[in-house]
């Protein structure tokens, strides 16, 4: 079966398969860019990143952010498809998880586990 080239903005995705944001340390840069490396969206989960990089800070809220930026950068390392950050945004620092994904360049945000009424208030208007 011949699937059809999924299309996102400027995003062409070959495998029009999105793997699913699992956490705590299921979708992490290992699946995801296993996932891009197939043609599909590899996707990293921001789900508990404060406790998986508690080592680089003792602050939770700031060890998540360090380890978003730790994964988007190892993904990018193994891959140069399209990965995305599934950000729930009952999170207590969604906002900041946000801001750190689209500065390190994450192709695609999710944004599940609540209403992300002020996602678009993050970007400019000239990249979405």
């Amino acid at each position: 079966m011949l699937l059809k080239t999924l299309k996102i903005g400027n995003l062409s995705i070959q495998v029009p398969i999105i793997q699913g944001g699992m956490g705590v340390g299921i979708s992490l840069s290992g699946l995801a860019s296993a996932v891009a490396n197939e043609g599909g969206v590899g996707v990293i989960s921001a789900a508990g990143l404060g406790v998986i990089y508690k080592n680089l800070s003792k602050n939770y809220l700031e060890a998540s952010i360090l380890g978003l930026k730790e994964e988007l950068s190892k993904a990018r390392q193994k891959t140069q498809g399209v990965i995305g950050v599934n950000i729930m945004v009952a999170l207590s620092n969604f906002a900041d998880l946000v801001r750190t994904a689209i500065a390190e360049k994450a192709d695609i945000i999710f944004a599940g586990a609540g209403m992300p009424l002020n996602l678009p208030s993050f970007l400019q208007k000239s990249i979405i």
